[in-house]
């Protein structure tokens, strides 16, 4: 499979893309390549300070190609508690989470805290829950991300072990007769 990401756009993004994009980190000060799962694309928040800024929140799949969120057949299937996966491009394995209306306050706020608590229940999503500021996020370009399933695990060839070294044989020992054996439970 080509697994090629594909160009997007900031304005198109919706909860359940797939995106990645490249982020400066306030810890580390580097700048690396997010891909997520959206949540929230644009959720105006009032800081401590009063300041307003929108957030883009979702769940962290991969940093730099380094799989954060190693996503199997069970991590599916409790992420389709609050949706459905459907194809954008097979050859390229592009997918989006169709999150169900009941889910959703609107296309920019994103998901409802209810599909938060849905998928919070099954997931570890306290470790791979992120916010990210929309505005920093924006000045990097946007790609829909092709996603892994990890359904099942590879097997790698074992090396072959070398053999044994041959041992030198025990000159045999003559043989001794048999001892009578003596009757169980008697």
């Amino acid at each position: 499979m080509a697994n090629k990401k594909q160009p997007y756009n900031w304005t198109r993004v919706i909860p359940g893309d797939i995106i990645s994009f490249k982020y400066k980190s306030k810890s580390t000060g580097k700048t690396l390549m997010q891909t997520i799962l959206v949540l929230n694309p644009m959720l105006p928040v009032t800081l401590k300070n009063g300041e307003d800024v929108k957030h883009l929140i979702g769940l962290k799949f991969e940093e730099s190609n380094k799989i954060k969120f190693r996503l199997t057949q069970r991590q599916i299937t409790i992420l389709e508690k609050i949706g459905k996966f459907v194809t954008i491009d097979q050859k390229n394995n592009l997918f989006r989470l169709n999150i169900l209306p009941r889910f959703i306050l609107n296309d920019r706020r994103g998901v409802k805290p209810t599909a938060v608590d849905k998928l919070s229940i099954g997931l570890n999503l306290l470790a791979q829950y992120r916010t990210y500021d929309y505005f920093k996020a924006k000045k990097s370009a946007v790609y829909l991300e092709p996603i892994r399933v990890f359904t099942k695990v590879e097997e790698t060839e074992k090396p072959k072990q070398p053999e044994k070294p041959k041992q030198p044989k025990k000159p045999k020992q003559p043989e001794k007769p048999e001892q009578p054996t003596k009757p169980k439970g008697g």
